[in-house]
């Protein structure tokens, strides 16, 4: 063997087993229950770690919390590209501490519980962003509308159909509705005669309702008539002819993501009752094909209120389990594996009560993998 053949194949070996010898991670903490007198330990609960990666999801390990509420994994050989997410079920439902992966931050690992209850505990609006885009050739606009609740309490409200957590009214003639990021998602959202229900718990701290839903062309020029205060509200028109209006409501130029610019107008401290008026031109050109979880994130990027995050995607590589070496996965099989992950988390953030830091931790990690399962998509239809 020449000398240069025998380096390459010594760098190979190293580089594999350097991939396959992972360090172990530690993650420990303890399950408290969130009172009005600050939290008590809750002894003897199971908490289960959850992986959550590309290749592979589910629950990994589970062990008794003692008396003091502490629990404690070693993991031996994590998986790099993997979060690993402690959970405890409290009251018939899930809660979960912040993610942890090989490498990064280890977080407390408290994972907060509460109390139940169906009673009206408030919750209140502390923000509203609306984004209408432009029309397309039946003059029909996508309205991308996004709420910040917040739940003030120490007890998770419970919401059903028949007694939803929270209302959102929905303008007249509106069609179509979806939501399918933020924290409610699928069945988590009914439409209901009032607007669109929000029928999962609501767990103490901030929550983002996102709905998709669209307006023909004679619902405009729309008012919207804000129910409750919020300190925060935000309009962004796909057209540069479109205004925004209404009291202490201020126009602040374009914001422009991936070609497409929308104008924005914002209002802070807008209490219950404010009306705004939203004027779009009489005719406009048609717009292109809008995706729904990029148009949802421009609104909420332009103010950095939720964060939703674009970032680059990834290599398309996958870890062989056996080995720990690195292969191409085909672009099929790595669409799956992505979606699969995709799906994971959302199973994580619908219907449970979760504290506000992990969900925005998963969140992040659900974008990502978005991001790349749709750079993976276009890239595979361009070859095409």
């Amino acid at each position: 063997m020449s000398r240069g053949c025998l380096l390459a194949a010594l760098a190979t070996s190293l580089g594999a087993g350097m991939l396959g010898a992972q360090q172990p991670i530690v993650i420990s903490g303890r399950v408290v229950r969130m009172t009005t007198r600050g939290p008590s330990a809750v002894a003897g609960t199971t908490v289960t770690l959850h992986r959550i990666g590309v290749a592979a999801a589910g629950p990994v390990d589970s062990v008794t919390a003692d008396g003091a509420g502490r629990y404690r994994f070693r993991v031996a050989a994590p998986d790099s590209d993997a979060l690993y997410l402690p959970t405890s079920r409290f009251g018939g439902l899930a809660y979960f501490a912040s993610p942890v992966r090989q490498g990064g931050p280890a977080g407390d690992g408290e994972i907060e519980v509460f109390d139940t209850t169906s009673a009206p505990v408030p919750i209140r609006v502390t923000g509203r962003h609306l984004v209408f885009s432009a029309p397309d050739a039946n003059g029909t606009r996508d309205v991308v509308d996004v709420y910040e609740l917040q739940n003030d309490s120490v007890v998770t409200r419970l919401g059903t159909r028949n007694r939803p957590a929270f209302v959102a009214a929905l303008p007249s003639g509106a069609a179509g509705l979806k939501s399918t990021q933020g924290d409610f998602t699928g069945e988590a959202i009914v439409a209901v005669p009032a607007g669109a229900a929000v029928v999962a718990p609501v767990a103490p701290g901030v929550r983002q309702l996102a709905l998709r839903y669209q307006l023909p062309a004679a619902s405009f020029p729309l008012s919207v008539t804000l129910a409750d205060s919020s300190a925060v509200v935000e309009v962004l028109l796909e057209e540069s002819a479109g205004r925004a209006t209404g009291d202490s409501l201020k126009a602040l130029g374009a914001v422009t993501s991936e070609g497409r610019t929308f104008v924005r107008f914002l209002g802070r401290d807008m209490p219950a009752g404010r009306r705004l008026d939203i004027v779009v031109p009489g005719a406009a050109a048609p717009r292109g094909a809008a995706s729904w979880p990029w148009l949802a994130g421009l609104g909420l990027l332009a103010l950095g209120a939720v964060g939703w995050s674009i970032r680059p995607p990834r290599r398309l590589a996958s870890r062989e389990p056996a080995s720990g070496a690195l292969h191409e996965a085909s672009p099929a099989s790595r669409a799956r594996e992505l979606q699969a992950a995709i799906q994971s988390v959302e199973a994580m953030l619908t219907g449970t009560g979760a504290a506000p830091a992990s969900h925005e931790s998963l969140r992040e990690y659900r974008d990502q993998l978005i991001t790349e399962l749709n750079a993976l998509l276009a890239g595979t239809s361009q070859a095409q």
